[in-house]
């Protein structure tokens, strides 16, 4: 699981997040749980970077989730249509089962 917290803008600022990304590509992890629950802000340079960590994810056979999605970044995500496509639960627990539903016994981080 990777826990975020600020605002991810897509720049310097989020180097950090796009290191840990790269760090469970290369552990070949088969499931990835973003946990965005101090996030308070998402601009779209920002979703491009989750996005295609989802996208390379779901590319290579494995599931990514969010969970703790606030208020105002869950609007975000609505306004976007990406909470169509990317999923998010309300918490670690509810994301986990959902990997457990889906896949029982795969790699997680």
């Amino acid at each position: 699981m990777i826990e975020v917290a600020g605002k991810i803008l897509g720049g310097p600022e989020s180097q950090a997040l796009r290191d840990a990304i790269d760090v469970v590509f290369e552990q070949d992890c088969e499931r990835l749980l973003i946990d965005l629950t101090h996030v308070p802000w998402v601009n779209s340079a920002g979703l491009g970077i989750l996005l295609a960590a989802y996208s390379r994810m779901r590319d290579r056979g494995g599931e990514m989730r969010f969970c703790g999605v606030g208020q105002r970044v869950r609007g975000i995500l609505k306004t976007t249509k990406l909470l169509t496509v990317m999923p998010c639960d309300a918490d670690e627990r509810s994301a986990i089962q959902k990997f457990e539903e889906a896949h029982p016994g795969g790699r997680s981080s």
